[in-house]
C-alpha cells in the first residue's frame, strides 16, 4: 500500500479507487479517517494499521459508499454526522454488495455475508474527540452532501476535508447545494490548519480553495444560463455534460458521462426550485435521441 506520510503521525492514501483514506497515530492508539471502497484495499490498510498500534475509531466524513464500505473489515466503533448513519442504513445493501463485488476478482469472497458497520456515535453540528495526545475536531460542513464533515487535527496542522474538495479531478455535484458548498469553502479558509487532505485528488492547501469555489460557481452559472434560455431539464442533461471539462474524471469513470449528467440534473433542480436535501440524482438512461 502506497501510504503517504503527511506528518510524523498522519498517513494517507490518495491513489486508490474511491475516496482518500488514512489514519492518525496517537499515544493511545490509531484513529482512521474514512475507509477504502475496495475490500482488498481495506485488508491492506488493516495490516498497515496493525503495525502502528491498536485501531480505536473510524470517522466517516460523508454518506457515499466509497467512504464507508471498508468500515466492516474493522471491528471498531464508527463516528459520523447523524445523517451519515441514516443514509448508510437506508442503502439497498443487496445492490451495494453486487456493485462492490464487481470491483475485482478477489472482492466477491470478501463481500460474502457483508453487513455495514454504520456509525454508532453521531453528532449534529460538531464533536471533539480526545485520543491520547491528540484532539480531533469534527465540524459539520454541508456541501457535496448535506452531511459532510471536516476533521481537524490541530496538533498536526491537518484537516480532512472530505469531498468538499476535489483537487484537480472532476467534482461530483449530484446532490449538492452549491450555495452551501460555497459557504463551506469560505469556512475552510478560516481554519487554522494548512494541510488539506481532499476527498479526491492529491494533497493541497488553502490556495486551492478559490479554484474549487470557482469551479462550483462555473457549473452553477452554466446550468443557470440554460434555465434562462428555456432549455428543458432533459435537454440540459444530454446537451451540457461535455462542455465543462476543466478536470479529468477519476478512474473507473473516465468514459462514463453519467456523473456530469447527474451534476446537471441536480443543479437544474436546485435552480428551478425542485431541489431537496439528501436527494441524490440517479444516473440518467443512455442517450437515445
Amino acid at each position: 500500500m502506497a501510504l503517504q506520510q503527511i506528518t510524523s503521525n498522519i498517513f494517507a492514501d490518495t491513489g486508490r479507487m474511491g475516496c482518500n483514506f488514512g489514519f492518525l497515530t496517537t499515544s493511545d492508539g490509531v484513529v482512521m479517517f474514512d475507509s477504502p471502497h475496495r475490500p482488498t484495499d481495506a485488508m491492506e490498510l488493516k495490516a498497515e494499521i496493525a503495525k502502528r498500534g491498536e485501531l480505536r475509531y473510524i470517522i466517516n466524513t460523508e454518506p457515499h459508499g466509497d467512504h464507508w464500505t471498508g468500515n466492516s473489515f474493522f471491528d471498531v466503533p464508527v463516528i459520523a454526522q447523524e445523517g451519515v448513519r441514516r443514509r448508510i442504513l437506508e442503502t439497498n445493501m443487496e445492490q451495494h454488495i453486487q456493485r462492490v463485488s464487481g470491483f475485482g476478482p478477489d472482492e466477491p469472497k470478501l463481500m460474502e455475508g457483508y453487513t455495514p458497520n454504520a456509525p454508532v456515535i453521531t453528532f449534529k453540528n460538531g464533536m471533539t474527540l480526545n485520543v491520547g495526545d491528540h484532539t480531533i475536531e469534527m465540524i459539520h460542513m454541508p456541501g457535496h452532501t448535506a452531511y459532510q464533515a471536516a476533521i481537524c487535527i490541530k496538533e498536526e496542522g491537518v484537516v480532512w476535508t472530505s469531498d468538499n474538495i476535489f483537487n484537480k479531478v472532476q467534482t461530483y455535484i449530484q446532490e449538492a447545494s452549491p450555495d452551501e458548498w460555497l459557504t463551506t469553502i469560505a469556512a475552510l479558509r478560516r481554519l487554522d490548519e494548512e494541510i488539506f487532505v481532499p476527498g479526491h485528488g492529491l494533497l493541497c492547501d488553502k490556495g486551492y480553495l478559490d479554484e474549487q469555489g470557482s469551479y462550483i460557481q462555473e457549473w452553477k452559472d452554466y446550468v443557470w444560463d440554460a434555465v434562462e434560455r428555456g432549455v428543458t431539464k432533459e435537454d440540459a442533461i444530454y446537451s451540457l455534460t461535455d462542455k465543462i471539462t476543466r478536470y479529468p474524471m477519476e478512474s473507473p469513470h473516465q468514459d462514463n458521462p453519467a456523473v456530469n449528467r447527474m451534476n446537471v440534473a441536480n443543479l437544474f433542480d436546485f435552480l428551478t426550485g425542485n431541489w431537496k436535501p439528501s436527494n441524490p440524482q440517479s444516473p440518467p438512461p443512455p442517450e437515445n435521441r
